[in-house]
Parts: C-alpha cells; structure tokens; sequence
C-alpha cells in the first residue's frame, strides 16, 4: 500500500514524468491532445496559484463549469493545491431545459456556498442570472483568460494539504430528490482508490492503460478514470469525449483496441448501446484481446446486455471474464464492491413471487426468474450488511437495506445536518438501496423508495421496466414503472411509462407490454403510458428520474416536453445545434439515487 495519504501528494509523485499522462480526444478524424503527468501537475499549480491570487483561501468553495476535459483535470487538482474546495457543476445541455439547468446549477452553488465559478467563454454568457441568484459568488471567471492572471510557472503558496482536508463534493444527480453534496476528504479517497487498485481490486500495474468516456463531473469518471490512475502512476488514460461516444460507440471499442487498453468502466447501457448499434463494416482492425476489465456499474445490471456484448465481441477477442460488475455510491466515495478479477460473469436465476416476498429464493428449472447480476464482494477493511427495516442485519438470501462502514464513506452531506443524521447512523451508511447477499457476495435488487407495493409484496421497478424493454416497439433503456396510491381502490397503481420508436404505437402495445409483465411477474398493470423519445426526465448524469416521472404523471404534465438533458436523443441534436460545444453527457453510478 502507498504511503501517500493525499491526491496532490499523488499528483506530486508522477510531476516529474513527461513520458506518461492523459490524452484527450475531443474529435474523432483529429488526434488525441496528450498532456503529460509533469504538465498537468505545472497547470494545476498555476491555476491554484491564479485562485489565491482571486482572493480564495483554504477551505473556500470554487464551482467548476468546465465542458472541456483537459481543463477539469488542471482546475479540480488546481483548486486542491490552493486548499479549496472544488465543487464540480456539469455543462448545460441544451436550450429547452436552460431554466431547469439554472436552477439546479443555482441550488448546488448556494448548497455549496461558493465564492468563485470558473467555466469557459462559451459558457460564461449564459450565467450571468447566478450573479444575483447565489449572493456568495463574487465572480463569474473564464479559464483561460483567469490562469493568464499568473505566470505559468506559479504556483499556490503556504498550503499544507493534510488527509484529514475535504478534497471535493460531489453532488449527487438527483433522481430521488434534490442534489446533495457528498463531502469527501482525501482520506477518503485514498481509501477507496487503494482498494479499487489493490490486491482485493483491480490490482493495477504501471503499464495498464485506460480508455473512458465518462464525463469527469461524476464519480466514475473522476475518482476512477483520473484520480486513481494517478495515484497507481498509470502509463495513461485515453479520455473520449461523451457526446462521440454516444454518436459513434465504435469510437470506444476502437480506441480501446488501439491503445491496447486493460481497462474500461461503463454503464449497463453502453455496452447495450455497443451491441446493438456498432456495425461490422465499423469494427475492421479491432482487437479487443488486451482489454482485462470492463466494468460495469453505475445503473442495474442486466445480465442479458452483458451476455449479449460478450457474444457479439467473441470474435473480436473480447473475454467474458473481463466484465466486472461492480456496486458503488458517491457517499462511499466510489466503489463498494466488485467481483474478483477473471471470475465469469454470474446471474442468480430468483423466483419472482419470493422476491416480492423479501427472499430469494432460486426459481425452479424452465419457471419463469429474475436474473440478479453478481456484483461482488466488499474490500478489506470495509464492511457491508443488509439490514431490515430496524437496523437489525439479515442473514443470507434475505432482502433488505445495503448498509456500510469502512474508511471509504463520506463525512455527510454539506451544509445538510438533516439528511446527514438520516443516512448515517451508529458509523452505518444507510444507501437506501436494497440488495441482498449469497455466499458473501452482494446482489443488488433497486431502491427503497422505488419498490412498488401490492397486497404485501414488494415488486422492484427496474423488473418491470427490462420486461417493459422486451417489447417490439418499445426503446430499450427508456422505461420508468412506478406506483401511486389510489384510495378508491385501496393500493397502489401500477403505471409503466415507455419511449416507443413509432409514434403510431397504441393500444396493441399496450396490450403487449401489460401481458408480458404479466406473464413473467403475475403482475397486473393498470395503465402504460406510451411517448415519443425524449419525454422521461432524466438527471444530469443520465439516469432515469422516477420520482419525477411519478410527479409529472400526476399533474398531468408527463410527455408534455423533452426529458431533462442527458438523453441520446438531445445529445444526437447538440451534435448538430448552436450548443454543439458541449461535450460532457453522462455519469456514473456513484450516488444513492442511481
């Protein structure tokens, strides 16, 4: 294990090497802008130099609005050097949801308390209402022209970065409620990057190498893709641009086989996304022989898509034992649990009627089962229970809380005594996810608040909606089911809200999807809801908003306009609208909301 107990002591301990570093691929037909270990570490010093020279001091929050990847990297370490605290704020997406965009953007910076808020000049026009909304920012900076306030060679002065110092927060996305900001000291970090690396984890050599395309705003991409390889003095990261990624997967795979890369992290729908939508004429050349871990996190797991991914990439060399699963949340920093390296990708194969019950138990042979990714076991030094409604913990095969403690888990939330003292109790971390755990190891069933209840049994979302996404017509990935109290009928309504690809789709679809929920949960809806793509809310880092969905249902206001920016169908129109310079689009799992 290293002895270094801080991210700048890890940034410190690569600065001299001008031979390894980040590359950053922006647009596919140019090539990669690499900017080597020693000039990030010069970069940030800079910028951290240019911050104590605005006026900001240890422990002040400083927002970071920065599409530009490369950029990210400098200004978060930057903002660490100076003492601050960086608070990351992802891009805005497109015009449509612009007051939607203000106002999270706004909670977040007043949650904070920042005094400053770099972004870029394209950006920087259309925050000029944040000036008035979130008194404690006495400024508005671009990035380019902010560090050209200092030389470049400067660096922050009289700053003593200690383990114990909160390095960033990151807010939550928001899907349940509004976002809340995760506060996370640099102990913190180390602890859950050197058990992401270590001998119970990845056990990262200096010679692997990383592609990503996850946005650095989120936990994923930040605390795995930048962080830790770092701290693990990598050969480098390839980072691309999520905007290409979502118009050309082929990108990901290519550059993931030109880079003879060991390592990738994405979320279930990626490798959906590559399955399905990568044609072969896009695929000459590539060999995915060297890639050792694809992990998988960030949303529910779907035995199905991996599965399908792992047949389709055969021929290209990919290994089935690559995938990774894992189960993570921001309030633990980032990773909770993963599966050991080369194990086989496993599905426990439950009796839907026992889950409903809180057991699961195996479904019989040719019966009708819910597969249950594997998603691992916990890292050393770290514990994990599942507890029932009481804190009390169940034994084995039994459904309740995922609970945790260990040196990964976050001081709380700022500025939020509250929500604090409800999620933390006694050391434990309530994650408001449920799950259950089988030969030690953990399989995760969906979220608390989302569990739809019906005489006594309890029915997950995330079931109803893969069944939902079977359907000829429907888009797969863009289902939201959820319940509703009804006092006329004395429980809850089911209601299943699905993107269909035809605006034609009616009531045969209707039909089809309630008989196949039916037929596999012996579960009765009561009314699908059919939109055009692009109607569900999503957050930020996008991740469908159920509770959101629920609310717009009940007033009536559901498939009225585009889901919140994160979808593909709006990032497909930045591609070719005036907001086409945003880049970033998608997080990771990394919160309790996912």
């Amino acid at each position: 294990m290293s002895q270094v107990r801080t991210l700048t002591a890890s940034l410190d301990a690569v600065a001299h090497r001008t031979d390894t570093g980040y590359s950053h691929l922006v647009q596919e037909k140019e090539p990669a802008k690499f900017v080597a270990y020693a000039e990030i570490a010069r970069r940030a010093r800079r910028f951290g130099a240019a911050l104590q020279a605005a006026g900001v001091r240890r422990g002040d929050r400083v927002g970071l609005i920065l599409p530009d990847s490369s950029e990210f990297v400098d200004a978060i370490f930057g903002a660490m050097y100076a003492g601050a605290i960086a608070v990351p704020v992802y891009p805005p997406m497109n015009l449509g949801q612009f007051e939607a965009y203000l106002g999270n953007t706004t909670h977040i910076l007043r949650q904070a308390g920042c005094s400053l808020l770099v972004t870029d000049s394209k950006v920087r026009p259309i925050l000029g209402k944040l000036m008035s909304s979130v008194p404690s920012v006495r400024s508005v900076e671009v990035y380019q022209s902010f560090v050209k306030q200092v030389d470049e060679r400067a660096a922050p002065i009289g700053v003593d970065v200690k383990p114990e110092d909160v390095a960033f927060l990151q807010f939550t996305s928001g899907s349940t409620s509004r976002p809340k900001g995760v506060t996370l000291t640099h102990a913190n970090l180390i602890a859950n990057i050197e058990a992401i690396g270590g001998a119970a984890g990845l056990q990262i050599p200096e010679e692997a190498y990383g592609v990503s395309w996850l946005p650095l705003y989120h936990d994923m991409g930040l605390i795995g893709f930048v962080f830790t390889p770092i701290h693990y003095r990598v050969k480098g990261v390839t980072f691309i641009s999520p905007l290409m990624f979502l118009k050309r997967p082929s990108v990901w795979l290519r550059q993931l086989s030109e880079r003879k890369a060991m390592i990738t992290f994405a979320p279930n729908f990626a490798y959906g996304l590559a399955t399905t939508r990568i044609k072969e004429h896009e695929l000459q050349g590539v060999d995915l022989s060297h890639l050792r871990v694809a992990g998988c996190g960030a949303e529910p797991i779907q035995y199905e898509t991996l599965k399908a991914f792992a047949e389709r990439y055969a021929p290209y060399g990919f290994k089935r034992t690559a995938f990774l699963p894992c189960y993570g949340m921001a309030e633990h920093s980032l990773a909770v649990t993963f599966v050991g390296l080369d194990d086989d990708l496993k599905a426990d194969r439950v009796d839907p009627e026992a889950l409903a019950q809180g057991e699961a138990k195996p479904a019989a042979d040719g019966a009708d089962a819910v597969q249950v990714v594997c998603c691992g076991r916990s890292f050393p030094g770290h514990e994990l229970r599942i507890a029932d409604a009481d804190g009390q913990a169940l034994p084995e095969g039994r459904v309740g809380q995922i609970e945790l403690r260990g040196p990964s888990v976050m001081q709380g939330y700022w500025n939020d005594a509250e929500r604090t003292a409800a999620a933390l109790k006694d050391g434990w971390l309530a994650t408001g996810d449920l799950g259950y755990l089988k030969g030690g190891e953990l399989y995760v069933c969906g979220r608390i608040k989302d569990l739809i209840i019906i005489h006594g049994r309890n029915y997950h979302p995330q079931d109803l909606e893969w069944q939902a996404s079977q359907v000829e017509g429907v888009r797969r990935g863009n289902v939201i089911a959820f319940g509703l109290h009804d006092p006329q009928i004395g429980r809850e309504r089911v209601i299943v809200a699905a993107e269909v690809r035809s605006p034609e789709a009616g009531d045969e679809l209707r039909e089809k999807i309630v008989a196949r929920i039916l037929e596999a949960l012996a579960l009765k809806v009561d009314e699908v809801v059919l939109l055009p793509p692009g109607s569900l809310p999503k957050t930020s880092s996008g991740k469908l908003q159920r509770s959101k969905t629920a609310e717009l249902f009940r007033s009536g206001a559901l498939g009225k306009g585009a889901g919140q920016a994160g979808t593909l169908d709006l990032l497909k129109h930045l591609a070719t609208s005036r907001w086409n310079y945003i880049k970033a689009s998608f997080g990771s799992r990394g919160d309790s909301d996912e």
